[in-house]
């Protein structure tokens, strides 16, 4: 029996996670669950799987979920009491599916755990990448991507020498704009952004999706977990979302990965430790029965800028992960409250990444730090922005 700990178990992939120990519950005893506030997501999972330990970011939450349960759950007190238990007592795998800036430090303890990281947070790469896989190699911890392009890459990788390798492609679907310039979704609503083609997943990630700004988050990660040329990775618009990556090597022949797109696959493998024959069943491809058809297109001219961006981070370090992820967090988030427009999601990155200053940074507090900076200096240039338009 495996121990796990889950840092996002309310959320879409800790949910899918929380499927599969259903499914194989002889084989996992879960440690510490970790969440914001979703208190009748966490009753519903405590009364179910009776983990060790949650830790609720959110205090009123986790006030309120004592107020309901009595169960034999232990209930961290603080971020600090959590991270101190988590140095002491290693679980065998861990799961880090927080979206976004919010406690990094439980993936950093991860990686320096000796075990297995299976790794779905995007922004801990971007802007700790380095420090994060460089304490993995230290420790001999074992780093499993839990998304499709990345674990496409994962199995492909593992048995070519990089010195065969070409070029390197992930495939983005294009979102509810493909095919559209930016002129022509500059000033696309909410809802209309929100409406992925093929699949349901948070607001945040979905206005990524629609962006493709997450493309590039996505080129960087792959550049850190599989110590690729940043020169050597690009991007194809793929609208059906079945080839998931492709590697073309130095003869001009391509490997590709593909799959019905689920993060079950990837999950799958990293908790049971190999390809489970129900995820096959479930998600097999039929490559003659499904019709299916495939087609790649080239990434939007008028988003290349994106892709230098990327390019820059990957080559210079220094905060630029930082500066690009910030920059786009804020962005978005002003868009979902409706305060700016699509294209100024463009406009931002594009007009801001090069005036914030780039520094060295090597600490979870640092990085706090200079986002705070970033965030109060955008905030006033919105707030001039906004007052110079009325």
């Amino acid at each position: 029996m495996k121990t796990l700990s889950i840092f996002g178990f309310t959320g879409s992939i800790g949910t899918q996670a929380l499927d599969i120990v259903r499914d194989n519950k002889e084989c996992f005893e879960l440690d510490v669950l970790v969440c914001n506030q979703d208190i009748d997501k966490a009753n519903e999972v405590a009364k179910e799987f009776r983990p060790k330990h949650i830790f609720f970011s959110n205090p009123e939450a986790k006030e309120k979920f004592k107020e309901k349960n009595n169960f034999d759950t232990e209930l961290f007190d603080s971020l600090e009491q959590l991270t101190a238990y988590l140095e002491e007592n290693h679980s065998d795998l861990y799961l880090s599916a927080i979206s976004s800036f919010e406690c990094l430090e439980l993936t950093m303890v991860a990686a320096r755990s000796g075990k297995s990281l299976l790794l779905a947070n995007k922004e801990s790469l971007v802007v700790l990448g380095d420090v994060i896989t460089n304490e993995a190699k230290r420790s001999n911890t074992d780093i499993i991507p839990i998304d499709s392009e990345h674990f496409s890459l994962f199995c492909s990788l593992r048995k070519m020498d990089n010195e065969d390798i070409n070029k390197v492609f992930i495939t983005a679907s294009g979102g509810p704009f493909i095919g559209q310039s930016i002129e022509q979704v500059k000033n696309k609503p909410v809802t209309e952004a929100l409406k992925h083609p093929n699949w349901d997943m948070g607001s945040k990630i979905t206005i990524d999706s629609a962006t493709l700004v997450n493309k590039c988050f996505e080129l960087i990660e792959a550049k850190l977990l599989f110590d690729l040329k940043p020169g050597s990775l690009g991007v194809l618009i793929h609208p059906e979302s079945k080839i998931h990556s492709l590697v073309e090597l130095n003869d001009g022949s391509v490997e590709a990965q593909l799959s019905i797109p689920s993060m079950l696959i990837p999950l799958s493998y990293g908790l049971l430790g190999h390809h489970s024959e129900k995820t096959r069943n479930t998600f097999s491809l039929d490559m003659f029965g499904d019709n299916i058809s495939l087609n790649l297109l080239k990434f939007p001219e008028d988003r290349y800028q994106l892709i230098k961006i990327a390019i820059d981070v990957m080559k210079n370090k220094q905060n630029r992960g930082l500066v690009f992820a910030t920059i786009n967090d804020f962005a978005v988030r002003r868009y979902l409250n409706e305060e700016i427009s699509f294209g100024e999601i463009y406009n931002l990155i594009f007009t801001n990444y090069e005036k914030i200053p780039k520094r060295e940074i090597s600490s979870l507090d640092e990085i706090r730090a200079n986002r705070l900076e970033m965030l109060d200096y955008l905030n006033k240039q919105y707030v001039l922005a906004h007052w110079s338009n009325n």
